[in-house]
């Protein structure tokens, strides 16, 4: 992992090490052979199959009282591997599968997909793809109230407003609520952890990295502090960056494309501006 996006990472890797349980990491080998896990009350037997010529892995949950389900993962290379493991997503709930699967590439993609017991059947969530790890361990309530916490990163920040070797990203919390994945990250009960991210990034965005000082002013808006950060930002952001900054559309997107003006920053605070007002970080 690169020096910069490792740091801002460290977080949640500090959050899933505190009393958190490791995924089990399953590899198919170059015969995708099967294998049978027992866990929360469940079998869980993993497989591999092919897609185009590649390996992707194949999950079998099932249950006392319940219909069986397969799910499949992300496709990656010659061999098979995933992640996989079972934790209640709130007290008093029969436990939920995890499953994360790697897509490949040089970042990007960890895939991570939550199978929630409902009656006999399961619900299917998808929490989407994430850079890097996604989650290396299974998520706790990190906040107390009875619910489980996915901590995770704010991928929107990667190559923004740096490369990704100088990219930082605030973390981004989501919660399962009526079988969806909320993002709560703006909840006040989260801000100790967004204090320190922005311990790590205010001391590199004092260094000039535009990327930190991105991920400071964002984590410093979840905690109520933004207007002192961001007078720290303006006195230490690099002004001789020729990083090519988010514009911004002043109509709707459709199919990717702005159906109204496009608007070109002056300079990166202007674009950072934009960029957490559009991303509900900071009111207009």
């Amino acid at each position: 992992m690169i020096r910069h996006l490792a740091l801002s990472l460290a977080l949640v890797v500090a959050t899933e090490a505190h009393g958190a349980t490791p995924l089990i990491q399953w590899d198919g080998g170059e015969t995708g052979k099967a294998k049978t896990y027992a866990q929360g009350g469940y079998t869980l037997t993993l497989s591999a199959k092919k897609s185009d010529g590649l390996a992707l892995p194949r999950l079998t949950v099932n249950g006392p009282g319940m219909k069986p389900v397969t799910i499949d993962g992300q496709p990656a290379g010659d061999i098979a591997r995933a992640g996989f493991g079972t934790v209640k997503l709130s007290s008093g709930e029969k436990p939920s599968v995890i499953f994360t699967s790697f897509s490949g590439g040089a970042h990007c993609c960890t895939d991570i997909v939550i199978l929630q017991p409902k009656g006999q059947g399961w619900t299917k969530i998808e929490l989407g793809g994430w850079n890097g790890e996604g989650i290396s361990s299974l998520p706790r309530d990190v906040d107390g109230d009875g619910k489980v916490d996915f901590v995770l990163v704010d991928n929107r920040f990667l190559y923004t407003f740096a490369s990704y070797a100088d990219s930082w990203a605030p973390p981004q919390i989501f919660n399962i609520i009526n079988a969806k994945a909320v993002d709560v990250s703006a909840e006040k009960r989260y801000a100790p952890l967004f204090r320190t991210d922005m311990e790590k990034s205010k001391t590199e965005c004092g260094k000039g990295s535009n990327g930190a000082c991105a991920a400071y002013a964002a984590s410093a808006a979840r905690t109520r502090a933004f207007d002192l950060a961001w007078k720290f930002v303006l006195s230490h952001y690099d002004r001789k960056s020729v990083w090519d900054y988010p514009t911004r559309c002043t109509g709707k997107m459709l199919d990717g494309q702005c159906k109204g003006k496009v608007q070109t920053p002056k300079d990166f605070p202007q674009s950072l501006k934009w960029f957490l007002v559009d991303n509900q970080y900071i009111a207009p």
